[in-house]
């Protein structure tokens, strides 16, 4: 499949020099993905199938700033360049037409190819292999927690883009994410809870390494039990507490409140702008804490150049305490007053690109240490790590919030809302267990809260973020575990005393 981007060599410089006899810049978009999925229940395969998607995306930039989209599902050479010619006119009656100018930032000719060596293997995906060796892990996890229902899926998913510019720019890459999940539903006639696990890997080979399968039967194990043992869970009190955040609900504080709020063609409405401008240098955290987003290699959401063919870059959205970067895009950079990061993507090749996160984490200046993996530690492990810091010399009690259940924070007053998996009570005399409660409050609060992190950064909490009905795969994280001090602008819900 991707050598049929490589074949567009000829087409790509016929459009750009088309577009440049045009008068206009010219962003030529084309997509192969394909995606494979299996899920297995009770042994069996309960949805198999592969799909596939191919074609290219036009988009020209007029000399007074005007610019039109269109695209067709095919590679046809006339078809292309007759889209083209149509996409132009449009542009070219823009003003007519009531398109808004908009001003975009002069972009580098660039040229490179990023395709990772495990992107051959995802074009020819053994389906009923992969049935079979998840109906395998399906039986080992039912049998070290009997009662449970699982449901595991496993999916591949090839995601090749060609980029051309009229400037010249000409960049290839390919982007392989395979991941194996596991749905843990606990047994019985009373209330039942459903937990999940992932592990993601760039490789569609994943289930026959046997590191990667080691530790997600540790994660899917530990899903099951916790899923069995909370129907029995007592809620935990209502309030402010001092609290411990794992990677996962990092990820989710950092994804969605920092990270929505930061995208600058929400710039109108966001808690971090001011009259559409960048809060730049404005403090939002305490002084030891950054959030960064940047593609990482091997991720599952890694994405080297961004959808207008630039290099994707770093932006550390809060540097020390304080707003650096937004999330930005050639037509958004100069409106907000901020830095260009190349923070574009797009779903598809018919998409419109949208500033969007790859991967995005919390950082902690002088993390202490943490012994062996995270899967090693639970609850009682977390409470000898708060021990050995002196967290307990500050706190008699605190409240241990394991995993991530989604949730949603509101960018125009930086409000969240999250649920995690359960609720360990840790103090000197002893651990409670209690049944997963929200986690809510103001983003600013919880950033200034922060104190300790425990552990190296661990960035592979996987999801997908939906924007403008647009989904892309998102990921991120933190240290292992992070301390946050009471505040009042941060609750935990549950029972009221």
């Amino acid at each position: 499949m991707i050598g049929e981007l490589r074949e567009l060599t000829t087409l790509g410089g016929e459009m750009a020099r088309r577009a440049r006899a045009a008068g206009v810049l010219l962003v030529w978009r084309t997509q192969v993905r394909t995606m494979a999925r299996v899920v297995v229940r009770k042994g069996r395969a309960e949805d198999t199938g592969i799909s596939s998607i191919s074609g290219h995306g036009v988009q020209v930039y007029t000399a007074d700033h005007r610019t039109a989209l269109a695209s067709r599902d095919d590679f046809d050479g006339e078809k292309a360049l007759a889209l083209l010619d149509r996409v132009v006119a449009t542009a070219h009656s823009g003003e007519a037409l009531g398109l808004e100018a908009s001003r975009a930032e002069e972009l580098a000719p660039v040229s490179g190819e990023a395709v990772p060596e495990t992107a051959a293997a995802f074009e020819d995906v053994d389906l009923p292999a992969v049935t079979r060796r998840l109906a395998e892990l399906e039986a080992e996890i039912a049998g070290a927690v009997p009662g449970v229902t699982l449901q595991l899926s496993f999916t591949a998913d090839l995601d090749a883009w060609r980029i051309f510019r009229s400037d010249g720019t000409d960049v290839l890459f390919a982007m392989p994410r395979a991941a194996v999940r596991v749905s843990a539903t606990s047994g019985g006639s009373g209330p039942r809870h459903t937990l999940g696990a992932a592990v993601s890997r760039p490789d569609s080979r994943m289930l026959w390494d046997d590191a990667t399968v080691a530790q997600f039967l540790r994660r899917a194990t530990g899903a099951a039990r916790l899923a069995m043992a909370l129907p029995g869970a007592e809620p935990h009190p209502a309030g402010s507490f001092p609290l411990v955040i794992d990677y996962a609900l990092a990820k989710g504080l950092a994804h969605e409140a920092f990270g929505h709020s930061s995208e600058a063609d929400g710039f109108r409405s966001s808690v971090l702008a001011k009259d559409g401008r960048f809060r730049a240098g404005e403090s939002v955290g305490a002084p030891h804490v950054s959030i960064v987003d940047e593609p990482v290699a091997g991720d599952h959401a890694w994405q080297p150049f961004a959808a207008n063919g630039e290099p994707r870059g770093r932006a550390t959205i809060v540097d020390h305490g304080k707003l650096r970067d937004a999330l930005t895009d050639p037509w958004t950079a100069g409106r907000a007053g901020t830095r260009l990061t190349g923070a574009e993507r797009a779903e598809s090749y018919r998409s419109a690109p949208l500033p969007r996160m790859t991967n995005i984490r919390i950082e902690v200046d002088s993390p202490l240490p943490a012994r062996g993996s995270f899967e090693d530690h639970g609850p009682e492990e977390v409470r000898d790590l708060l021990a050995g810091a002196g967290v307990f010399r500050r706190h008699a009690r605190v409240a241990y919030l394991s995993g991530y259940s989604g949730g949603q924070a509101n960018p125009a007053t930086g409000d969240f809302v999250f649920q995690c998996k359960a609720i360990f009570g840790l103090g000197r005399d002893g651990i409670t267990f209690h049944k997963p409660a929200i986690f809510s409050g103001s983003m600013f609060g919880a950033l200034r809260s922060v104190r300790e992190g425990f552990g190296p950064l661990l960035l592979d909490a996987i999801g997908t973020c939906g924007k403008w009905g647009q989904s892309v795969p998102s990921s991120g994280g933190s240290h292992w575990f992070l301390v946050l001090d009471p505040d009042p602008a941060v609750r935990l819900g549950g029972a009221e005393e």
